[in-house]
């Protein structure tokens, strides 16, 4: 099979030649450092690497627009948000520190502010990655360009203020939604009309739960998010009618996931098996029927704190449980932490791919 075929197979719920892997957000800047010699030690030029044994490409276009500040994320400047780096030795994160939409009370105070636009980006260049990385693999039009309505709005407000604004200030959030949703709407038709191939996959995503529970409650979710949720997706539908609807949530979210397949999911996208109440065995007999999972392979102990062996053998689990009767891409369940021992990334490899094909794609990305 080809890549595209292995994934869409996969997410027809039939069986295909092997189980689809793709690398979610990857290893972090700070583990590349470590994992990419650690590759070149071996004869494996990592860029060309990551590509070659993934099942799937995740395209973005370039950004244009008016400049941001050093270092600060596009994905976060764009919106307006006032960041400070902070440094954690090896490494650096953006901290967020001004958002744009604090102490706003009603829908016209939204316009005080510049919001984003479409324009700032060249649609171009999706065809350029796509030719230079992905002729055989399933496309994947990234959150940036399909949605992550409510996690931009607790950008935009800071966290505290918009929770307590979808039970004080339903009118204010909703308003601001529709802001945030026109422009992923549009954004995602001028990628779809770049393109001169299909989109597989449209990747949304909203946190929605923490590490023993959910964030809000189901009601809430109803009432305040889901309908963007669904909007989104029914957007994308009406311009791909085969798109495949990719939805990112961490953590211990088992409890709402029939209110996110009654938006429109069909795939479930993080996985966290280590949160609370998100076994792989619970998950694929109560939704496996409704759903596809994307993820599972744990980056908070699984990954960092077990030996190779132990990666194999839940590796093993992983791609049985969730791959039975197709519905599973094997991944990572967020970015790959610094500290990760490069042989427990490779060992997830051995086991997803196969001796073969991981063989083929070291050959492939030879140095």
């Amino acid at each position: 099979m080809t890549s595209r075929e292995r994934v869409l197979t996969a997410l027809g719920h039939q069986v295909p030649d092997r189980t689809p892997f793709a690398w979610g957000f990857g290893p972090t800047d700070v583990m590349t450092k470590t994992w990419q010699p650690w590759l070149a030690a071996r004869g494996v030029n990592w860029t060309r690497f990551q590509y070659a044994v993934a099942d799937t490409l995740v395209i973005e276009p370039d950004y244009i627009g008016p400049a941001l500040k050093p270092n600060q994320p596009y994905h976060v400047g764009v919106w307006g948000i006032e960041t400070k780096t902070v440094s954690y030795g090896p490494g650096a994160y953006e901290e967020f520190v001004g958002h744009p939409l604090a102490g706003m009370e009603k829908p016209s105070d939204l316009n005080r502010i510049q919001w984003p636009s479409p324009d700032w980006f060249d649609y171009d260049s999706l065809r350029r990655q796509v030719a230079a990385h992905g002729r055989d693999k399933a496309i994947q039009l990234s959150v940036q360009s399909s949605g992550n309505p409510f996690e931009i709005y607790t950008w935009m407000t800071g966290m505290e203020e918009a929770l307590l604004n979808l039970l004080t200030n339903p009118e204010l959030v909703e308003a601001a939604h529709e802001r945030i949703c026109a422009y992923f709407e549009e954004k995602f038709e001028r990628c779809v009309a770049a393109l001169d191939g299909p989109v597989d996959l449209a990747f949304f995503a909203d946190d929605l739960g923490g590490q023993t529970g959910l964030l809000i409650s189901r009601e809430t979710y109803r009432q305040a998010i889901q309908p963007f949720h669904r909007q989104l997706i029914r957007h994308a539908r009406q311009l791909v009618p085969e798109v495949k609807a990719m939805f990112h949530t961490d953590g211990a979210v088992f409890d709402i996931l029939p209110d996110v397949i009654d938006a429109g999911v069909d795939v479930l996208e993080a996985v966290q098996t280590d949160a609370a109440g998100m076994d792989p065995v619970r998950l694929k007999n109560a939704y496996g029927n409704r759903l596809s999972f994307h993820g599972g392979i744990g980056v908070q102990s699984l990954l960092p704190h077990s030996d190779a062996a132990t990666v194999r053998q839940e590796c093993c689990r992983l791609c049985a449980v969730f791959g039975r009767q197709g519905g599973y891409i094997a991944a990572p369940t967020h970015a790959i932490q610094a500290g990760t021992p490069p042989e427990n990334i490779w060992a997830m490899l051995e086991v997803v791919l196969g001796e073969a094909p991981l063989a083929q794609a070291c050959a492939t990305a030879s140095t």
